[in-house]
């Protein structure tokens, strides 16, 4: 029988594609229970023997947001109370936390249980500075930053916020480093690469996927493709706010760039996948409006999904950036807050059909070779499965032989 693992996230593990590709490799090794706020419709395909529990009345990620303070605390005082149940009854050889409310929580429901290894794996990097008194994220944040020296094991998706982090939890320990790629089964190679390539230079379109928003460039970005020629289109995929629509719209009307542009929404993953690896290039364009944005360079989920594609991107000129891709063949940098920057950036992809070639074949080259989850998820596999071996052999047998608490 496999043993148990507990993995716990307030947020909804359905947004988080590092996150279901984690729970396919771990659930291999263990027993997965899910621990999640009923927040925002799921749609991930989890593997059948991984339980998932959405705990709470459901509502979308803005309902939570907008709900009372007391309701707030109410429900995350319910979170907190069930790890703790989940942690008595399951007995589980590893606790995984996925995000600072998830950790604080895990950490008072092993109280008295200090003997479960306990893993924090942190998404995003919350603001840890000026921490408001009056809220509960900044309440938890503190929590989670005393709490961090507590977790056996941290893990971040880039070492800026790794660095960022740790410092304000004064934990001076090396953490793993697992960058946001996708695992190996998110696309599926074309069957004739040479013939997809053409396609794609011939229809110069660049393609953004992700949420929409002034943040992450999208502004610049119609800016840019304003001002590129020989028909460069835009294609943005993923969700947005409808006053950001209306922005967006009116600014594209007022450019003249209409019909080359697309602001697609949310799509299904297929629908995504159709429409995102026909085009030609792909664009990530976060500003560094916060530390966690700053700080995205290997966090940035979408820019491996480009590479899996075969797509050359562009990418912000930032030390996280840099530091981390370098000179990678099928990486274009571009000053993200100067349309005219970026302008040049989508029309050096395009210049030239030998070099787009090599671009494209150097992007998938990178996913098959270094950015999959299979490989850059192993150390952090490693880790957690040494954890649950250092688990006395009297107790990992109990664990094992005994049934799972039917009341749960």
């Amino acid at each position: 029988m496999k043993p148990r693992l507990l993995i716990t996230i307030y947020a909804n593990p359905d947004y988080y594609p590092p996150t279901v590709y984690a729970v396919r490799i771990l659930s291999k090794y263990f027993k997965i229970h899910i621990l999640c706020r009923n927040m925002s419709e799921p749609f991930q395909q989890w593997p059948s023997e991984v339980a998932i529990e959405r705990m709470g009345e459901y509502a979308s990620a803005r309902g939570k947001e907008a709900s009372s303070a007391i309701a707030k605390l109410t429900e995350y005082a319910k979170f907190v109370a069930r790890t703790r149940v989940l942690i008595r009854h399951m007995q589980p050889l590893s606790v995984y936390s996925y995000d600072p409310h998830a950790l604080a929580a895990s950490i008072v429901g092993r109280a008295g249980r200090r003997s479960t290894p306990l893993i924090f794996h942190a998404h995003e990097l919350p603001e840890t500075q000026n921490l408001s008194w009056r809220s509960l994220e900044g309440w938890v944040v503190r929590a989670a930053l005393l709490g961090t020296k507590s977790a056996d094991t941290v893990v971040f998706p880039e070492k800026n916020r790794a660095r960022h982090w740790l410092t304000a939890a004064r934990d001076p320990r090396t953490p793993i480093i697992v960058p946001n790629c996708p695992d190996r089964s998110y696309y599926s190679p074309p069957a004739d690469w040479s013939e997809t390539i053409a396609a794609r230079y011939r229809a110069r379109e660049v393609v953004y996927v992700g949420y929409a928003g002034a943040e992450n460039g999208h502004l610049e970005g119609l800016r840019a493709i304003a001002m590129t020629g020989d028909g460069i289109r835009m294609r943005i995929i993923g969700g947005y706010r409808p006053e950001f629509g209306m922005k967006f719209n009116a600014l594209a009307r007022e450019l003249g760039v209409t019909e080359r542009v697309s602001l697609d929404g949310w799509l299904r993953q297929d629908e995504l996948l159709a429409r995102a690896s026909a085009a030609g290039a792909g664009l990530s364009l976060h500003k560094a409006v916060s530390k966690g944005l700053e700080y995205q360079g290997s966090a940035s989920n979408k820019l491996f999904e480009y590479a899996a594609m075969g797509l050359p991107v562009v990418v912000p000129d930032r030390k996280s950036y840099r530091d981390f891709l370098g000179d990678a063949e099928w990486v274009t940098y571009a000053d993200i807050d100067e349309p005219e920057s970026i302008a040049r950036a989508i029309t050096s992809i395009f210049a030239d059909r030998e070099r787009y070639v090599a671009m494209s074949r150097a992007a998938r080259r990178a996913f098959e070779e270094q950015y999959n989850y299979e490989r850059v998820f192993a150390p952090a596999l490693e880790r957690i499965c040494a954890l649950a071996d250092n688990v006395s052999p009297e107790r990992a047998k109990l664990v094992a032989e005994e049934p799972v608490n039917r009341a749960l």
